[in-house]
């Protein structure tokens, strides 16, 4: 299931900051466009886009009235996220999206015409689309976060509807996207830095910098520790290079989220279970949970677990008691095995190390 939260609207009939279903969303965004229209006016807000993980999927800018383009979200997100080209191992999520969008979104809303752009140059849209296709994999391979994908996608196809002027320094900056998906990111920072920048752009150079490892001027930007945190903690490196990472980021700007994070990384599940004052994400909310089963104590895991909304968190909870109670089985019958019979013992002895492992694996296996 989706969920949507929109931010800085300043029409009352769309709520800021409510965690919203993605059909109601649709609807809300649907009539608030209608009524715009009718008025003659138009204004625009900024959304996010969730799962029920609250893993941010998606985020952009709708706009109501007479110069929207989109009749409600649900044609907007599709039409971004389908223009979006990605590699094979990426397209199961793309599609998932999709799948979720259509299923979620009520019929009589899906009918709706958009307006069209502007006809694109051949010429650019060739640049564009060889642009597309490398995003997803150019980038993983730079360490950008998915999200911040669609922010890139979306601000080039933004360009379309002004194609037909497109001049050296708009070429400029294509070639600087494709410089950065490609994992050289110099070029297109420095075009950020000077550029008078957008949220969403902002939002973007943010990753890039942390892509290259320059978190402090990532926060020089934001002005966000805890975001800034929260970003280097979902980073996909191994361990070890995002634990020092976290440890030089939380000595220079210490907050809760950076000591509750690398106590997860340290597998400290006694710090872990005892932190409270932290802003609670999904990838938080797993971490306190393995660390009330690490610790035995089913009752607080299973608590924490129906906090997510994620039924895979109370299907760990249910293996890890399986196999911990696999495991006390085994120990019972190495107790009353003769310390005579060694073949018998070392069999035993194996199938706990295995179960062990089981164990393991399911608390750290994410």
């Amino acid at each position: 299931m989706l969920f949507v939260r929109f931010t800085d609207v300043p029409d009352t009939r769309i709520q800021n900051y409510e965690r919203l279903p993605f059909a109601e969303a649709v609807v809300a965004t649907h009539d608030l466009h209608h009524a715009r229209s009718q008025e003659g006016t138009s204004c625009s807000g900024d959304f996010r886009l969730f799962d029920q993980k609250d893993e941010l999927l998606y985020r952009g800018t709708f706009t109501f009235g007479t110069e929207g383009i989109y009749p409600n979200l649900y044609h907007q997100v599709k039409d971004r996220v389908l223009r979006i080209r990605t590699k094979k191992e990426d397209d199961a999520k793309k599609m998932w999206l999709l799948d979720e969008i259509e299923s979620e979104t009520p019929d009589d809303y899906k009918r709706q015409s958009v307006k069209s752009n502007s006809i694109v140059s051949s010429t650019y849209q060739s640049r564009l689309n060889r642009l597309q296709r490398r995003l997803i994999y150019g980038a993983a391979t730079v360490g950008i976060l998915f999200t911040s994908l669609f922010t890139a996608a979306q601000w080039v196809i933004d360009k379309e509807a002004h194609a037909e002027q497109v001049t050296g320094v708009e070429q400029t900056w294509l070639e600087a996207y494709e410089q950065a998906l490609q994992g050289k990111e110099s070029s297109l920072i420095q075009l950020l830095e000077r550029k008078d920048r957008t949220e969403e752009e902002d939002a973007l150079l943010v990753d890039l910098y942390l892509a290259e490892g320059a978190d402090q001027k990532a926060l020089e930007l934001t002005d966000d520790p805890i975001l800034i945190e929260t970003k280097l903690a979902g980073l996909n490196l191994s361990n070890k290079e995002k634990l020092e990472r976290l440890q030089d980021f939380q000595a220079s700007h210490p907050t809760n989220e950076g000591a509750f994070d690398i106590a997860t990384l340290e597998r400290d599940h006694e710090t872990v279970s005892k932190t409270e004052n932290v802003e609670w994400t999904a990838p938080r909310v797993s971490a306190k949970v393995n660390a009330y089963l690490s610790l035995g104590d089913i009752e607080s895991a299973n608590e924490w677990a129906s906090k997510t909304n994620d039924p895979a968190a109370q299907v760990k909870i249910d293996k890890y008691q399986d196999i911990t109670a696999t495991i006390f089985d085994l120990n019972e019958k190495l107790k009353k095995t003769s310390s005579k019979d060694t073949s018998a013992r070392e069999k035993i002895q194996a199938a706990i190390a295995a179960e062990e492992i089981d164990r393991e694996t399911i608390l750290y296996s994410d």
